[in-house]
């Protein structure tokens, strides 16, 4: 388990990191580029999120899961994983155009075709970033997500600020995709993978149909979702959407990116020693959900200034699609955990059935959302997390003996974790005058009495996320004790 906090902690770190770099690039492109630029940015990344996809049939997560890598292996899931990339870029080559003319928007068919560089350059980026998540190597890859997360920065402000528009975002993508690919390259120099090899194709397939099928469905379906959108709205309002979902999807991509992360290498881990998963799976939700609602209702309380401070006047439309997004996604208590745990057992048969499901579900709801209008799109997310969630978890529960009471056990403490934090943020908020008038002194404010609430409920609830944060400062303690040891060693003894 050790192991497993310590790739915890330097996924988050490295996610901190990255995410502190986003938002600063965030804040200045926002004022460089305007929501109908990005929105048409929006729908061509939506087309290769497609692409990846369908490329995860040469999956990399079959390198995490499976119990015995072989060379034989290793080779296979690089040469699928090449082949597909070379025939799914040269489809999105062939189709860009069309896929302009689509949109109305001539120049998606140039954005599409730069970003098709940095696309095949994953073929051998995403092999070797399994290997070293199987190691969970995550020192290592935090340090190069870092480091291409500064240099997509620099590369989109420059582009931005030469008046390069959307495609500012695919030559950025370019130039950090290649960045990475040759920072894993340097750290995990597995030439033996680069040979062509097919031997263990079907092992592969087998296992990544499910996986990969399913990725692939629930990338179809998004992009189908935001097609519509391009199409029924306007790529403003798909930018207006994305942007509020980017908000809201904060405090996981910061507070929980780092377990989601390392959730898929650790279920398959205590999945292959034949360890307690429920009790693992039930924990990881009560520690989950202590951090992850607190920060959603922060959000909705928060997003005035939120928005008005790293976006800027153009985009304050956002404001109310970010208030109503956060309150959905407060429904998603599992999240990132379900599908990991499903993988880790081999079940990929369900996962690709959950997936039906799920889309099923999902796409009717947007599609008639659409026509309504973007807010009609925005409140139809409450159904579609609720509908995720459900289906989610009784695919687990199908797996593993988790009783409902259990299940909802690990939760009330982290509910009453947030009332207690919340309520005097609220309190305080409006003695300030209201969301509206917060400035930036206020907010921090607002931050800092929510924090000590925080604090002061996870103590008088004895929520078990105090016994990680002491357990956290005891090692930094000691980490301190070392460094001061080291730089002040003992003066050698005379005879």
């Amino acid at each position: 388990m050790s192991s497993i906090r310590s790739a915890v902690l330097y996924s988050t770190a490295g996610k901190y990191a990255t995410t502190v770099i986003g938002l600063a690039t965030t804040a200045v492109v926002a004022r460089l580029i305007s929501p109908h630029e990005y929105g048409i940015a929006v729908l061509g990344m939506a087309t290769l999120a497609v692409a990846n996809a369908v490329r995860e049939l040469g999956s990399t997560a079959y390198l995490v899961q499976v119990e015995e890598l072989t060379e034989d292996r290793l080779r296979g899931v690089f040469t699928i994983n090449l082949c597909i990339s070379v025939a799914l870029a040269l489809v999105v080559a062939l189709g860009a155009p069309l896929i302009a003319n689509l949109f109305g928007q001539p120049g998606l068919a140039l954005f599409l075709h730069i970003s098709l560089v940095g696309f095949l350059t994953g073929s051998v980026a995403f092999p070797l970033y399994g290997l070293l998540s199987r190691d969970l190597a995550y020192r290592k890859l935090s340090a190069v997500a870092i480091c291409s997360a500064i240099v997509n920065s620099a590369a989109l402000i420059i582009f931005a600020a030469l008046e390069f528009s959307f495609q500012s975002f695919a030559l950025a993508n370019v130039i950090s995709g290649l960045t990475g690919a040759l920072l894993l390259f340097w750290l995990k120099p597995a030439r033996a993978m680069f040979r062509p090899g097919f031997a263990a194709w079907r092992d592969i397939l087998s296992f990544s149909l499910f996986t990969g099928g399913a990725s692939l469905l629930h990338r179809a379906s998004d992009y189908l979702a935001v097609a519509v959108l391009g199409v029924v709205l306007t790529p403003g309002a798909v930018g207006l959407l994305n942007r509020a979902t980017q908000i809201c999807q904060f405090p996981e991509r910061t507070i929980l990116a780092g377990v989601t992360e390392v959730a898929l290498p650790a279920f398959s881990d205590l999945a292959r020693r034949k360890q307690d998963l429920a009790a693992t799976y039930l924990g990881a939700i009560e520690k989950l959900t202590v951090f992850m609602w607190p920060c959603l209702a922060l959000t909705i309380l928060l997003a005035h200034p939120l928005v008005r401070g790293f976006l800027g006047s153009d985009w304050l439309e956002v404001i109310p699609l970010v208030q109503i997004i956060a309150g959905a996604l407060i429904l998603n208590f599992p999240p990132g955990l379900n599908y990991p745990l499903i993988v880790a057992m081999g079940k990929t048969r369900r996962l690709f059935v959950l997936a039906i499901l799920q889309i099923s579900i999902a796409l009717p709801i947007v599609l008639i959302a659409a026509q309504l209008g973007m807010f009609a799109v925005a409140w139809s997310t409450y159904l579609i997390v609720l509908a995720g969630v459900i289906t989610s978890t009784v695919a687990v529960r199908g797996l593993i003996d988790i009783p409902l009471s259990s299940l909802f056990a690990s939760m009330y403490r982290s509910l009453g974790v947030t009332a207690v934090s919340i309520l005097p943020a609220t309190g305080l908020v409006m003695l300030l005058g209201g969301p509206v008038s917060l400035g930036a002194a206020d907010s921090l404010a607002v931050l800092g009495t929510a924090a000590l609430g925080w604090l002061a409920g996870i103590v008088a609830l004895s929520h078990p996320i105090r016994t990680e944060i002491k357990s956290l400062f005891a090692g930094l303690q000691r980490r301190l004790r070392r460094i001061r040891v080291g730089s002040h060693p003992e003066a050698p003894k005379s005879d």
